[in-house]
């Protein structure tokens, strides 16, 4: 199970929190303290990164795939395919969509000037006004998959 947004740090983290139980409800406070939340970089861009394990037993990673999403899970399932591990071996999950303008503001500020405190506002609160669908999806994920 791979969650994956822009960088890999931000949205991707929430989600993985998400699906193996390390939250329920938004709180800025555990998400600034996720693993990896906010620190990958685009030098990380299409590394993954393990960040636990599911009770189904289902490793959980995260990725940043700038906005190359789609293109990313066209090529690992059909790298999966080519080893006869079957595509839906690989669940792959582009959260570029559940962004929006205050987290992209949020985003902008953060990387490009470094300003913390008015990034970390703009992104949390773009968040926040995701963190319903981001939870409906990663739920309906974990019943399907």
């Amino acid at each position: 199970m791979i969650y994956s947004c822009y960088y890999g740090s931000y949205l991707a983290a929430v989600a993985a929190a998400l699906h193996l139980g390390l939250m329920k409800e938004f709180d800025s406070g555990k998400i600034t303290n996720l693993p990896y939340f906010g620190n990958l970089g685009k030098d990380q861009w299409g590394k993954l990164y393990f960040v636990g394990e599911d009770e189904s037993g289902r490793k959980i990673y995260i990725m940043g795939s700038k906005k190359a999403g789609r293109i990313v899970e066209k090529a690992l399932k059909g790298i999966a395919r080519i080893y006869n591990m079957g595509e839906t071996s690989v669940v792959f999950v582009d959260l570029l969509p559940f962004g929006n303008v205050f987290f992209a503001t949020g985003c902008f500020i953060l990387r490009r000037f470094n300003l913390k405190r008015a990034g970390n506002f703009f992104l949390m609160t773009g968040i926040r006004k995701s963190f319903r669908k981001l939870r409906d999806l990663v739920e309906s994920i974990k019943k399907s998959a």
